[in-house]
């Protein structure tokens, strides 16, 4: 019999797939799933959730500088032990690896108040930390990390990720004599996000003409992310009169691309802020090619989450990155789209060119994008994965004393 009564999901900010996963997960225990979470998204609609979802509030997640960034993590942490410390019997913890404290700290009280715990890791740190520069491979602040890595995760139940070359890669933290890593890839809401007729989307005149083939690019637009590469491709398109670029969010690039649009006013570029979860369906569904970007450096330490969505909308998928990369397994062969390498903008130009050249082709990778989020990447094929691999990981008695 499954030993979990009640499942406890520790996420800071707990998007929106976070929250259709804690839903999801939480009709299936006796006593339903508590989420804790800062997102002012999940906040606001915690009275609209499953019943049996009970929404935590905790401080969230503040951007305004690394001294906000960790100060928030350990409010965030105040607020999780006492969770820990008066869980009920029957519960069992999921936390996932941002904040990067929030593992250590799990494992720590763990000692203390011993409830099972798994992991569920986005962000492969110090990995990710020293692909950017921010610490020196092999340092010792890397090695430390490493090795607290490796108790957290020989100590939990279950550790979960979203690749399979991440699981290589972390399994090599594990070690080989500790539990395999589970794969369970992002997922879309295909029911929210579908493909949507010009005619229907009460926003269209918002962002673009009727008559547009537009490439969109929505999401963070970050230091990793090859936005001076699309912004290239775009300075050469501008003849191209029927196709758009349509950028949407925020982040460090976001500045040269109003630095495009200053230089090139005419018009082959437009520029939003973050629009509201709830004109999702509206704005992915405009990209007749979206653009997804996965740096060098990066290919198995991140899964780009956006690339999903963009598939439930029925877009064409140009994606940007090398090949042995988590983005190329999903777009290789699979007939959704194209791939180009990174920082090749002539190699961006001739892809939208071959796409938007041939409807029949631009079409059928259309199709399949759709076809590929219902069958392998909805919310309920991976929903359903999450439940048998917690199911596996948490039957029979609960062990009491460290696995390490």
């Amino acid at each position: 019999m499954n030993s979990i009564r009640r499942l406890v999901l520790l996420n800071q900010m707990a998007g929106p797939l976070f929250r259709q996963l804690a839903e999801g997960l939480a009709g299936r225990y006796p006593d339903g799933a508590q989420l804790v979470t800062g997102h002012p998204d999940t906040l606001a609609m915690a009275g609209r959730l499953t019943p049996k979802l009970e929404v935590i509030a905790a401080p969230g997640y503040d951007r305004r500088s690394r001294f906000h960034r960790v100060y928030s993590w350990f409010r965030y942490l105040f607020t999780v032990t006492g969770r820990i410390l008066f869980a009920r019997n029957g519960d069992t913890v999921l936390l996932v690896s941002n904040p990067p404290l929030l593992g250590p700290w799990v494992w720590l009280l763990s000692f203390l108040r011993p409830v099972p715990y798994g992991v569920l890791v986005y962000d492969i740190y110090p990995d990710v930390l020293e692909q950017i520069g921010l610490i020196r491979v092999g340092s010792l602040p890397s090695r430390l990390w490493r090795a607290v890595n490796r108790l957290v995760f020989r100590r939990a139940r279950v550790v979960i990720t979203i690749g399979a070359r991440m699981a290589a890669r972390l399994q090599r933290q594990v070690g080989s004599d500790g539990a395999a890593v589970a794969v369970v890839p992002p997922w879309a809401d295909v029911a929210m996000i579908r493909p949507l007729a010009r005619a229907q989307n009460p926003h269209l005149f918002r962002f673009i003409e009727p008559e547009d083939i537009v490439v969109l690019y929505s999401g963070n637009m970050g230091a990793s992310h090859d936005i001076d590469s699309m912004l290239a491709a775009a300075e050469s398109l501008r003849t191209q009169r029927r196709i758009r670029f349509l950028f949407i969010g925020e982040g460090g690039k976001r500045a040269a691309v109003e630095a495009y649009i200053h230089r090139f006013p005419e018009g082959n570029v437009r520029l939003f802020p973050f629009q509201p979860e709830a004109l999702l369906p509206y704005t992915l569904s405009l990209g007749d090619i979206s653009l997804v970007a996965l740096d060098e450096g990066m290919e198995d330490l991140m899964v780009p989450s956006k690339v999903f969505s963009y598939l439930a909308a029925g877009s064409a998928i140009l994606a940007i990155a090398n090949d042995a990369s988590e983005l190329s397994d999903v777009v290789d062969d699979s007939g959704c789209g194209m791939r180009v390498p990174p920082r090749q903008p002539e190699r961006i130009v001739a892809a939208l060119l071959a796409m938007t050249d041939d409807s029949e082709l631009l079409a059928a990778f259309k199709r399949q994008a759709r076809e590929l989020a219902e069958q392998r990447y909805s919310q309920r094929v991976s929903v359903h994965a999450f439940a048998d691999i917690l199911e596996r990981a948490y039957l029979g008695p609960v062990p009491m004393k460290d696995k390490t």
